[in-house]
């Protein structure tokens, strides 16, 4: 069983906003590398 977080209930609410926008700008880059990658291997 996972740790329990007790305390700050805004606190706790607001680094889970924090930790989801982090993961959601790491998909982002990574399709954007992605892209980039394709557009590379189509010149050659």
């Amino acid at each position: 069983m996972g740790r329990q977080k007790k305390g700050n209930a805004n606190a706790q609410r607001n680094n889970n906003a924090k930790e989801m926008q982090k993961r959601s700008q790491d998909t982002e880059f990574a399709s954007y590398a992605e892209v980039e990658a394709k557009k590379m291997k189509s010149h050659e």
